[in-house]
């Protein structure tokens, strides 16, 4: 069975933009900025306060009261994700389907805060007093395990780690048990949340806007200076498009494709000519059996650093040549922030919903030109567009890159 086979059943988003994928969409189009002043910790002593935080989150409201205790927040936006895309896709857990359901997820950083809480109370309480509920939170398939608990599902359940990719390589994950046959369904999701931790260290490392100029986050542009971070969940319901029909389930859009290369480059760096996204960009086409003529719009992962961003753009101009230009590749991170393992799966969500809406989200904050990025990169305003086919991209530091197509499907209703 090829990936072609594999279709979209249901979605499911917390993001700074909203939670729920039509808040998220609205947002979207309405250019609206995810990124303001960070309130869940002290930024003080840094010199960038800003981030895409998801604030006055209530996991309560949509989970009920009932076995939240000691879930951090990455896990919790990760529920909430799941909840959503499990209620569209119509799937049904019993007894005997419930070890046909299985759970692939991306993450990064979603366990360092329980990480850090149960240091914090071993080190200033003493190891008597430290709480062993915060414990089984740290390990990193935490997040994971806990969609399967709550959600009682009894398949497979694998966490997925590969840095700013690991949305991608879950779902190809996802897609590769499907094929073999162990499950019918599979929940994909890609999940990171924004703490003190992690803006310290990216903070320590320099790589982050506002530190050598604005804080501010310009996808494409001239003044780009490095990402702001964000947060959030996505989920992604995926079966074989036979699996939906028997369900009497309506595709949200067909998975042409995933494909990734290891480059093996600079831990912390990005390959200067692309080779990595090149290679993964090209066995995305050659999985689908596609030309790169069908592609009507690019979810680029553009993060607003001064070297992805050139480096993602010198790649498309080498796989699609004089027609880059006239191809809409726009970045919904310049909203979002940069979300890691959360980005992949945020972008093919809004991949598929810019389809069915013949409407493609804009990169906010484009002002000034860059010659390097020279590629329409929808700005600042969201553009009416007839769209069949996406490609969406992913890579990062570290020599990990990701691609995906899509193909838009007829969409439900009702």
């Amino acid at each position: 069975m090829s990936k072609s086979d594999f279709v979209i059943t249901g979605m499911g988003v917390v993001s700074p933009l909203g939670v729920g994928k039509n808040s998220f969409w609205q947002a979207l189009i309405d250019g609206r900025d995810g990124i303001e002043e960070i309130f869940s910790f002290d930024t003080s002593r840094f010199s960038v306060h800003k981030g895409a935080e998801i604030k006055n989150f209530d996991a309560r409201s949509y989970l009920g009261q009932r076995g939240l205790r000691n879930l951090d927040r990455g896990t919790l936006f990760l529920l909430v994700s799941a909840k959503e895309a499990i209620e569209e896709a119509k799937i049904v857990v019993n007894e005997s389907t419930t070890d046909d359901i299985g759970v692939s997820t991306g993450t990064n950083f979603s366990h360092l805060w329980p990480i850090l809480e149960f240091d914090r109370e071993v080190f200033t309480e003493g190891i008597e007093f430290a709480s062993p509920g915060l414990f089984p939170s740290t390990v990193i398939n935490a997040a994971s395990s806990m969609v399967s608990i709550k959600f009682n599902i009894q398949g497979f359940n694998t966490t997925v780690t590969t840095g700013y990719t690991s949305g991608l390589s879950a779902l190809d994950y996802g897609i590769d048990a499907l094929s073999v046959g162990n499950a019918k369904e599979v929940l994909i999701g890609g999940v990171d949340s924004l703490t003190f931790s992690l803006f310290f260290g990216f903070h320590k490392l320099g790589y982050m806007a506002g530190i050598k100029g604005e804080a501010l986050m310009c996808p494409f542009d001239k003044r780009r200076n490095g990402p702001l971070l964000g947060e959030g969940a996505g989920v992604l319901s995926v079966e074989s498009e036979e699996s939906a029909k028997k369900r009497g389930v309506m595709p949200l859009a067909y998975i042409k494709s995933v494909a990734s290369y290891f480059d093996a480059y600079k831990i912390g760096k990005v390959h200067p000519q692309g080779l990595g996204l090149e290679k993964a960009i090209r066995e995305a086409f050659d999985k689908a059996g596609m030309s790169i003529s069908n592609i009507d719009y690019i979810a680029s992962c553009a993060n607003s650093s001064f070297d992805v961003d050139a480096i993602e753009v010198k790649v498309l101009k080498k796989i699609f040549g004089k027609r880059t230009r006239q191809i809409p590749a726009s970045s919904i991170k310049s909203m979002l922030g940069e979300a890691f393992s959360a980005s992949g799966i945020f972008q093919i969500i809004a991949s598929v919903l810019a389809m069915h809406n013949g409407i493609l989200p804009p990169t906010i904050n484009y002002k000034v030109p860059d010659s390097f990025c020279d590629i329409d990169c929808v700005p600042n305003k969201a553009q009416k567009k007839d769209v069949c086919s996406v490609l969406v991209t992913s890579f990062g530091p570290g020599g990990y890159n990701s691609a995906c197509i899509l193909e838009k499907a007829p969409f439900p209703t009702a």
